[in-house]
């Protein structure tokens, strides 16, 4: 069965390979072409017969080399080429070219078949780019990389793997990977499992270089598997992290010992504080005391000096604890419902005593706008006002001060309140202003001997504002006055608000009131401050037993019935804590309570919390404000009758 010449051009139409023929030699035409090949380069069936074929051709040497080689032989197989395409681009070709001859054995045609390999050539040209770019990394890489076979024997490595484990070529190649590790670091790298995983990375662990020395690796791992998923090696990065490992030591020591020093500091402001109040509580007291006594005038007024110097000492010795605390990050910042107008007022009415000693005004404003109740540290906010108006009266002789309060800027949960207080006083030139909030600074030597003080107030407001995510800042002229501004972010308080008592520096203290004739435990070592307060607790009328430590306290509460107990906590023998733990257990068993007030010379920040903590009532810190004692003690009495 033959084909006729339709149904053979039918066939050669069907094929997928191009098929054309052009007549021969260099200026060879396309007599036929299938359409395939016409649509392989974008023409339609009825354009290329009578095309010159070398124009097709990108590379016109390569439509040369072709006539060359087929006139030494009438034959040439899938020769790659890349042709144009019609409009754009180019595609590459593989060429089977045969000759056809006539009768008279001249050259007449060229048959062509042809295959598009684009795609191929693509992947071709792909793989040789991830070989070139894989033996960039893999010879240039900044990590040791390693090779192994299936029996775990290093067989290619880099450049870098050399210089990391300082060995030649001879030294590894062949060489067990597993002597590259020290014995444990290989049985723990053997327990990670790493032939069940296939790739394991971030394993911390070490190696050994040629001359023994050890080095901190970051080292991952990837198995090596065949096309029936058998293993037959294994790729290993390794990168040295000796310095960072040995780095990150330093800093973890440096860390531990600056915790340390910060421990140790802080242990030892607790017992600066301890020591310098308690012989502040022994001359305060005594001078209270004495003032309690018939005096002549020239008396009183020399007692008045000596109470005011004790006064500016304990402020100092506040304020080295305050300051020293703060730079050691052992004050905590509370956030708790404040009322901005009533801590202004009470600062402010409790100030005006010593504005009015000079002739000064002191007013205040707080705007109509700032939300009623917001969230922040009261205290703190206290402190500040107070040291920025003390230093306002101070430097102020005629005029006087005005504290401000506005909002600056209000958010959907929180608002920005601007503090500002203006005085009327002598200024400060602008080159002394920028160091005015450094540590015992002031403006200059002179303006130190003239008005005194340590210097320290602004430092702790700059300190205190900004633990409360704000800042503090001055705007002044010399003989112009001043204005000290600070900016504080509060919290809104949203819903139902409780009702705020005025701050409790300036409640009067029930001291006339008639809690009956109590029985007093004192508790204190220190003979001095024994004496002090057993004189002032009896002037209310008061019953005082005093012992001298904890154990001395069990043996009383054992033998007698008291109201309450005041206790000092560093005692010999036993503390005040101890007593005090003591007493609670024994209670836990009577269902009695025995009211405790911590009167020690602790008075760091959180100890009022450490003392309440641990099971007593009340706190007063050292030296001893009489009027805040008698509050406390009559507080916890009401409490215990009204239950």
């Amino acid at each position: 069965m033959t084909l006729s010449n339709i149904e053979f051009l039918d066939f050669i139409h069907g094929l997928k390979i191009g098929i054309c023929r052009t007549t021969a030699g260099p200026g060879a035409e396309f007599v036929f072409t299938n359409e395939a090949f016409t649509a392989m380069l974008g023409y339609r069936k009825d354009e290329l017969p009578g095309h010159k074929l070398r124009t097709l051709f990108t590379d016109v040497r390569s439509f040369r080399n072709i006539l060359a080689q087929l006139k030494k032989n009438d034959l040439l197989e899938k020769h790659e080429v890349r042709l144009r395409r019609k409009k754009s681009g180019t595609v590459w070709m593989s060429l089977s070219v045969t000759v056809e001859y006539d009768v008279k054995g001249r050259a007449k045609f060229f048959d062509l078949v042809v295959e598009d390999i684009t795609r191929q050539k693509e992947i071709e040209t792909d793989r040789t780019r991830s070989k070139e770019l894989f033996k960039v990394i893999f010879d240039n890489s900044a990590a040791a990389i390693t090779v192994t076979d299936r029996h775990e024997k290093i067989i290619a490595w880099n450049p870098f793997a050399e210089q990391m484990f300082e060995m030649a070529r001879e030294d590894l190649f062949n060489k067990p990977v597993s002597e590259l590790y020290p014995t444990k670091e290989w049985r723990r790298m053997r327990k990670l499992k790493i032939r069940q995983k296939g790739v394991l990375s971030g394993i911390i662990t070490q190696v050994i270089k040629k001359d023994g020395t050890i080095l901190d690796i970051d080292a991952s791992i990837s198995l090596i598997r065949d096309a029936d998923g058998r293993i037959t090696g294994s790729i290993g990065i390794l990168r040295d992290i000796t310095k960072q490992r040995r780095i990150q030591e330093m800093l973890l020591k440096a860390k531990m010992e600056a915790e340390e020093a910060n421990t140790s500091k802080s242990l030892f402001l607790a017992k600066m504080s301890h020591e310098l109040r308690t012989p502040m509580n022994s001359i305060i007291g005594m001078l209270d005391l004495t003032f309690d006594t018939s005096l002549t005038e020239e008396q009183r007024e020399n007692l008045k000096v000596a109470k005011d110097a004790a006064g500016n000492l304990l402020r100092l010795i506040n304020d080295i604890l305050d300051l020293s605390r703060a730079e050691a990050g052992k004050i905590s910042i509370e956030t708790i419902e404040i009322s901005l107008a009533e801590i202004v007022r009470s600062v402010c009415r409790g100030l005006q005593v010593l504005a009015q000693n000079k002739d000064l005004y002191l007013s205040w404003n707080v705007a109509q706008d700032i939300p009623p109740i917001v969230m922040g540290d009261p205290v703190r906010i206290r402190q500040i006002i107070i040291n920025l108006v003390n230093n306002a009266i101070k430097f102020t002789h005629k005029g006087g001060v005005v504290v401000s309060v506005s909002l600056q800027s209000r958010q959907e949960k929180d608002c920005d309140i601007l503090f500002a207080i203006r005085d009327t006083g002598i200024g400060i030139p602008r080159d002394k202003q920028v160091r005015l909030f450094e540590v015992f600074s002031q403006a200059d030597d002179q303006t130190a001997r003239r008005y005194g003080g340590t210097g320290l107030g602004l430092a702790i407001s700059k300190k205190l504002s900004e633990m409360m995510g704000g800042r503090i800042w001055i705007e002044s002229e010399e003989d112009k006055g001043s204005t000290f501004n600070f900016v504080l972010r509060l919290g809104i308080k949203e819903g139902p608000s409780v009702v705020l008592a005025p701050p409790v520096e300036y409640v009067a203290a029930a001291a006339t009131e008639d809690v009956g004739r109590l029985k007093i435990l004192l508790a204190e070592d220190n003979l001095v401050n024994q004496k002090i307060a057993v004189r002032v607790l009896e002037k209310k009328g008061w019953d005082v037993t005093a012992v001298n430590n904890g154990k001395e306290v069990l043996e009383a509460v054992g033998k007698n019935r008291f109201d309450l107990i005041l206790m000092d906590d560093i005692m010999p023998e036993m503390t005040g804590v101890e007593a005090t733990l003591m007493i609670r257990t024994e209670e836990k068993q009577t269902g009695l309570h025995l009211p405790i007030i911590a009167m020690t010379a602790n008075a760091m920040s959180g100890d009022r919390e450490k003392y309440l903590s641990l099971g007593m009532d009340g706190y007063v810190s050292k030296p001893i404000d009489r009027e805040q004692l008698f509050q406390e003690i009559i507080n916890l009495v009401k409490q215990r009758k009204d239950v």
